[in-house]
């Protein structure tokens, strides 16, 4: 199976504006992190049941606009206003 670039597929660019562009222009800041970091977890949650190593490839792609994103917006990853502990008490964790 050959693996075909995640942002340049023939239905992406045949736009003036990539969707992946629009999106990074038109949401926040945060948005845009979780918009990356879900498509991440999708893709490496799915790969042994999906399309294997062309979801990991995607994961690893998204991962890499997601480290550039946060490396652009000067984060270092210690988010005070963190919900985990409110998702772990959402599911019971």
């Amino acid at each position: 199976m050959e693996y075909k670039d995640v942002k340049n597929q023939q239905h992406y660019t045949a736009q003036t504006v990539q969707a992946i562009e629009y999106m990074e222009i038109t949401m926040t800041p945060e948005q845009y992190e979780g918009y990356l970091l879900g498509n991440v977890i999708k893709y490496i949650s799915r790969y042994r049941h999906k399309n294997a190593l062309d979801d990991l490839r995607k994961a690893k792609v998204y991962m890499g606009w997601l480290v550039e994103h946060v490396a652009d917006t000067g984060k270092d990853g210690n988010d005070s206003g963190n919900n985990s502990n409110e998702w772990k008490r959402a599911h019971n964790r």
